[in-house]
């Protein structure tokens, strides 16, 4: 059974937060786990309207949301209304426990939402290095990524959706956190959950009688593990700790970066992180260094140098204007040699700038400044009961105080560099074709078209029951990536986009030959996006509400046009708003249909 916490707020605070904290292991670099968060929200038996997340989040006094960590996945929700706060808590549960989904929708959310959001992370060239970089490694250490990559989340079958939250989606592995000033409000909370866990438990174990009644095989093991989808790059875990051997391809050298990796602790990232600067200097302006502040399984976190050109036979000088510390038995000057040699005495001169510096180890926090004050309160309670959310639970322990047992383990990780190349890496080659999510949306169209009598599965429950609160006062504000777009509109000029493309491009290797029918929707060569704004004029509010409360409203998100979709508030003016949506030639006119259609 889940685990109920209360966190006791100020009694001047308004504000009741609720976060069902979940331990969700990432699958490989597959994003797995991501799309199950996604589908939680998609719907559920009892909240059957697809939209019913977004009219909320923008007619309610209610903010609902969730995320995806590493190891964990948070949903939540805040309000300063308990009684609506506590149908948001039964709305996520139901969203938690569902397991019954439709392959089109999967297909819709998986490679239309999820692609979309994940093309507009890797749109930035600083991501699209970074993710480059993790799809490449195959060190032990190697990071697996929850949120996956558009080169990846394409390769979630349905199946595996469902066998992974049937295991990890389920009340014994829900904590429940609620934040308020009100003991009363936990103990509605507890029994809304725990109602709602008893009558999952009754009718699974009504499908598992009625299945053992129609088979002589045995039941369904609810515990058995997960069967996870082929990931599209072998890992081989040989670790070559400082081997940089020269490498080729197809019997010649090729222009290629080559990235260096040192594995630190978690409990060193704070220290290292203030000496980043530092790092940078030695590397020199031909190298990019950064400090990649995720966690790993291990509780290890990456330093990563690359090398923007292919190592040249003349080497250039390393800069160590900057270092004072450092061993004077390096040699700085001018060498020349292969690129192994210069690889070494890259990986000799950084080795020995971090092994140099007087790192601290400290007590690892998590990181919550963008949630609300009390989901941001309630997370850290839950990392303090976890040590962190590190799975090194000892070691981070043991870096509490600085000792000689702690400095070791940073010199050994200051001196073990893992060494690969950045080569050109495959085309998404799971996303779903265009002729295949055409199919899905026509597929859900038709089923929506087929129950039209059944006005239920259309109408929002949240929205329907709390109709007297409803106000454009409730809506959330602006994105601050669309706040450029929305100051360059007018009162004339209401419409406003700009494109973003993928800049993992660079590093892909482009298919040879395609035709008309294999040309991934979500390919490189053919992915386009843009994110808009839309000034709603002061005749379009009036009926404003009653837009975004219909389905027909929500449709491009739902349909898997678009990442998000919505409306908010910036300086005083209302906007409706799209980002990473690949219908951007129809949105304009979209808009004036949408905010003048009858209701």
């Amino acid at each position: 059974m889940s685990e109920f916490h209360f966190i006791d707020a100020s009694s001047g605070s308004k504000v009741h937060s609720i976060v069902f904290a979940l331990k969700t292991p990432a699958a490989g670099q597959s994003g797995l786990s991501h799309l199950a968060e996604h589908m939680s929200f998609r719907r559920s038996h009892q909240y059957p309207a697809a939209h019913e997340l977004f009219a909320a989040n923008a007619l309610l006094p209610v903010t609902i949301n969730a995320t995806t960590l590493a190891e964990y996945t948070f949903f939540f929700a805040s309000s300063e209304k308990a009684n609506v706060l506590l149908d948001a808590v039964n709305y996520l549960y139901c969203g938690l426990l569902n397991r019954d989904y439709g392959t089109d929708e999967v297909i819709l959310e998986r490679d239309g939402v999820i692609f979309n959001e994940l093309a507009m992370l890797e749109a930035n060239s600083d991501y699209a290095l970074n993710a480059a970089i993790r799809l490449a490694d195959t060190n032990k250490n190697a990071y697996q990524h929850a949120g996956g990559f558009t080169q990846t989340i394409g390769s979630n079958s349905i199946q595996a959706l469902q066998d992974y939250k049937r295991q990890w989606y389920q009340p014994s592995n829900i904590t429940t956190l609620v934040y308020s000033d009100s003991p009363l409000f936990f103990e509605q909370c507890k029994e809304v959950v725990t109602a709602l866990s008893a009558e999952t438990a009754l009718s699974a174990e009504t499908a598992l009688n009625e299945i053992a009644a129609l088979s002589e095989g045995p039941t369904l093991n609810r515990d058995a593990p997960l069967n996870q989808p082929p990931s599209q790059y072998e890992h081989s875990h040989s670790d070559k700790e400082a081997s940089l051997d020269s490498q080729t391809i197809n019997g010649k050298n090729e222009s290629i970066s080559h990235v260096l990796t040192w594995w630190f602790p978690q409990c060193f990232l704070k220290g290292l992180q203030k000496q980043e600067t530092t790092l940078n200097t030695v590397a020199g302006p031909e190298n990019t260094l950064f400090i990649d502040p995720e966690i790993n399984q291990q509780g290890k976190f990456a330093i990563r140098l690359v090398t923007k050109e292919a190592i040249k036979e003349e080497a250039s000088e390393l800069s160590i204007e900057a270092l004072p510390k450092l061993s004077q038995k390096l040699t700085h000057k001018q060498i020349k040699g292969s690129n192994n040699q210069e690889l070494e005495r890259l990986k000799d001169v950084v080795s020995t700038c971090l092994a140099s510096l007087d790192i601290a180890p400290s007590n690892p926090m998590a990181n919550t400044g963008k949630h609300a004050e009390g989901v941001g309160v309630a997370i850290r309670y839950f990392a303090q009961l976890t040590n962190g959310l590190s799975l090194n639970e000892r070691a981070a322990k043991d870096c509490t105080v600085k000792d000689s047992t702690t400095q070791k383990a940073y010199l050994a990780s200051a001196n073990r560099v893992w060494h690969f190349r950045l080569g050109a890496l495959a085309l998404p080659k799971k996303s779903v074709a265009r002729e295949r999510i055409t199919k899905a949306r026509k597929g859900l169209a038709a089923r929506a078209s087929a129950s039209n009598s059944d006005q239920a599965l259309f109408i929002p429950r949240l929205i329907s029951k709390y109709q007297h609160v409803i106000t454009l006062e409730n809506l959330p504000s602006l994105p601050r990536l669309l706040h450029p777009l929305a100051r360059n509109t007018t009162a004339l000029a209401q419409f406003n986009a700009e494109q973003i493309a993928s800049d993992l491009a660079p590093f892909l290797n482009p298919s040879p030959s395609t035709t008309v029918e294999s040309v991934p929707l979500n390919s490189a060569s053919s992915y386009s996006a843009s994110h808009w704004v839309y000034r709603i004029a002061f005749y379009q509010q009036a009926r404003l509400h009653k837009v975004l409360a219909d389905q027909l409203f929500w449709q491009p998100r739902t349909s898997g046009e678009c990442y998000a979709l919505g409306a908010a508030i910036y300086e005083n003016n209302l906007y409706l708003f799209g980002a990473s949506d690949t219908n951007i030639k129809e949105r304009k006119s979209w808009c004036n249909t949408i905010l003048s259609m009858p209701i």
